[in-house]
């Protein structure tokens, strides 16, 4: 191809880029709703560690807590690499907390950073306003915003799986199957289904060859699965490569199931509804337009969000034709309105569902962090919220331990307890030894009332309890 004009190469750039729309909501998102579940805590308790223990692996919080399968700590190090010049000086002026905060942030950039890359790889196919669409789109929905900085192992995988498909769209075969190696390789193993149909269509269509897939797949499996023994099995002490423990784990011996299970077409009438909210009844016509390829289809939402994008590109260039082209153009518009009300009602149920967190974050504002204070998190608690950013006073025991026996002597040694109120045992064992300071309410669910303004009102109930030993107490009976 002959060499661009400068007209012409910077025909597919925006003025400004559209992807500090995706930088606002994500940081609304995240400063919303700044704490965090179980899920995200391999990976929040690494990067934790790394940033604050460094090379005192003895004091990491998995060799405590391994989990189910081993993760890999490869994302965790390059998180903690990139935050580590804004977090090590904003200790100085703020909490250990606004840590998780900005390192969170760091990680949505990492994910926006390769949505760009794919955003102009659209561009440059299907011009700037069918991008900008699939900017608009992508930020009016809940799920893909509310996760783009919370460290699920499926979050860490996002910035390659978009890089990949960038290069194939460019027809970069062998950075293509670089990024899908990296990704599927070292951090999501049910990748290879992705990758490796692509790669099928590609052989198809004579595209790439055969040679060529061996000829660079077999060394970037080396050498991703190298680097994966190397570095992990330094952190996780015994020799292992994390992400085939999982394929072992799941696949082959079909364990999968101990995540949790739903039925067959739970993605189709649940999942993708929640995550595309009103953009999902466009997808259908997007797939019925002439000019579409199978390359977008990739790491779940972003393609059906360029189907949902090519229909809403194509119903507002018509908009001109008649008043009826002009309402439908309008409803494009609408529906935009409508996905940002439903986030932001997501976005506020979801902010609730942290009780474990908020109390521990009221406990550090009722007593001193300069006292004595011996502190036990229960199970329920340490999932809702609370993570090793939380703990904010080096003279405070925080205590997670799962074999402690409740009202027990030993449990009677802790100053404070963090008990789940929703267990009524729990609630009442310690009436005689302990009184309450804190109780954090949290998400019980949605009431619905046509008679009042606003009709819906999110329902709360105290799930969490803050427990203080009173003096001279006993066990209980």
């Amino acid at each position: 191809m002959g060499k661009k004009s400068k007209k012409e190469k910077n025909d597919d750039d925006f003025d400004f880029s559209p992807e500090v729309i995706l930088r606002a909501v994500s940081l609304i998102h995240i400063c919303t709703a700044p704490l965090t579940k179980v899920e995200e805590s391999f990976n929040l308790q690494a990067i934790h560690d790394i940033l604050f223990h460094r090379a005192d692996i003895q004091k990491y919080d998995h060799l405590e807590f391994p989990g189910v399968v081993p993760r890999t700590f490869i994302g965790p190090l390059v998180i903690a690499l990139f935050s580590s010049p804004i977090v090590t000086p904003s200790r100085m002026f703020f909490s250990k907390f606004a840590a998780q905060i900005i390192i969170r942030i760091c990680l949505s950039e990492f994910v926006i950073r390769g949505f760009q890359k794919f955003r102009e790889s659209i561009s440059k196919e299907f011009g700037r306003p069918f991008a900008l669409w699939l900017v608009l789109i992508t930020a009016s929905q809940f799920h893909l915003m509310f996760y783009l900085g919370r460290t699920l192992p499926n979050t860490l995988a996002m910035p390659a799986a978009l890089l990949a498909i960038h290069y194939w769209i460019k027809g970069n075969h062998k950075m293509l199957i670089l990024m899908g190696g990296i990704d599927t390789i070292i951090f999501r193993s049910e990748l290879a289904m992705l990758f490796g149909f692509i790669m099928l269509f590609e052989l198809y269509h004579a595209r790439v060859t055969l040679f060529s897939c061996i000829k660079y797949g077999i060394p970037v499996a080396i050498l991703t699965v190298g680097c994966s023994v190397l570095v992990d099995s330094i952190f996780w002490q015994r020799l292992l490569w994390p992400e085939g423990e999982v394929f072992w784990f799941n696949t082959i011996m079909n364990q999968s199931h101990k995540w949790g299970t739903q039925p067959f077409l739970w993605y189709f009438y649940s999942a993708l509804p929640r995550a595309m909210a009103t953009s999902v009844l466009l997808v259908p016509y997007g797939f019925f337009l002439p000019h579409k390829e199978l390359r977008f289809i990739f790491y779940v939402i972003p393609v059906f969000n360029v189907a949902a994008a090519a229909t809403c590109d194509r119903l507002w260039k018509n908009r001109g034709k008649s008043f009826v082209h002009a309402l439908i153009s309008v409803g494009v518009i609408f529906h935009l309105v409508v996905n940002g009300v439903f986030s932001t009602g997501m976005l506020i149920v979801s902010s609730k569902n942290y009780p474990g967190g908020n109390a521990l974050l009221k406990l550090h504002q009722v007593e001193s962090l300069d006292s004595k204070l011996n502190l036990h998190i229960d199970v329920y608690s340490a999932q809702t919220g609370i993570s090793r950013f939380m703990e904010l006073s080096p003279n405070w025991r925080y205590n997670k331990s799962e074999i402690i026996v409740p009202g027990s002597e030993e449990m009677m040694e802790f100053t404070h307890l963090i008990v789940g109120a929703e267990d009524i045992q729990s609630r009442y064992m310690y009436y005689k030894t302990h009184e309450t300071i804190i109780s954090v309410e949290g998400y019980s669910g949605i009431d619905m009332n046509l008679n009042r303004f606003p009709p819906i009102r999110i329902k709360t109930e105290t799930l969490v309890l803050v427990l203080r030993k009173l003096p001279k107490s006993a066990p209980a009976e």
